[in-house]
């Protein structure tokens, strides 16, 4: 259930990937912070995928309309309030660099002078990439066939 969730966060990557490389082309700042922005979000869409998909999480809840749904943006949060507590895996660039994704989903739309390194947004995408293929390997064809037209590797 939820591939919703799985859906957003390969759509997050793309944007993000396309979003970065947009910057790439014209140098507008705030196209990397767009790119932080979505993969932020794609990281979310993953976590909240597995939590609400773990045993444990909303015991006897049979449709995806009944979820109880977790507002947070707070990746750091999430994985020590759900994920940790439910053995859910998460990749360690993801656990070591939670509080920072986290800052990108206001801070890069909001904070005037915000800019994320153009490496750490190739890390952060990468490892993201790697966590759906892993969550979702169906995804892969798809992924491929995307970044070939959209010419994002």
């Amino acid at each position: 259930m939820y591939e919703y969730y799985l859906t957003n966060a390969m759509v997050g990557i793309i944007n993000s990937k396309q979003a970065l490389k947009n910057y790439q082309l014209t140098r507008i700042k705030s196209l990397k912070n767009t790119s932080a922005y979505h993969i932020q979000q794609a990281f979310e869409y993953m976590i909240k995928y597995l939590i609400y998909n773990s045993k444990n999480y909303n015991k006897g809840i049979k449709t995806e309309t009944s979820i109880k749904q977790i507002f947070s943006h707070n990746l750091d949060l999430l994985i020590k309030n759900f994920c940790l507590p439910n053995n859910i895996k998460i990749p360690s660039k993801l656990l070591s660099n939670a509080k920072l994704y986290t800052s990108w989903e206001a801070e890069s739309r909001y904070r005037i002078g915000f800019s994320v390194r153009i490496d750490s947004l190739n890390k952060a995408i990468k490892t993201a990439e790697k966590w759906l293929l892993e969550i979702k390997p169906s995804f892969q064809l798809k992924l491929n066939s995307v970044n070939k037209r959209l010419m994002l590797e």
